[in-house]
């Protein structure tokens, strides 16, 4: 998988992709229409981690 970083760009709104977060964990996600990250395991979720890079 090719990583993308968030400074580069987002992905679509509403995408789903793999994400990977500044203390390495990885999970699935997507960016809402307002560019807020939402995360799908709530247990990474609930660290509030920055999303630093997601790929398809």
């Amino acid at each position: 998988m090719i990583w993308i970083s968030v400074n580069q760009r987002l992905p679509e709104p509403l995408t789903k992709v793999w994400v990977k977060t500044n203390t390495g964990k990885q999970t699935t996600g997507y960016v809402k229409n307002n560019g807020e990250w939402h995360l799908f395991c709530r247990r990474i979720a609930a660290d509030n981690p920055v999303i630093v890079e997601w790929g398809e």
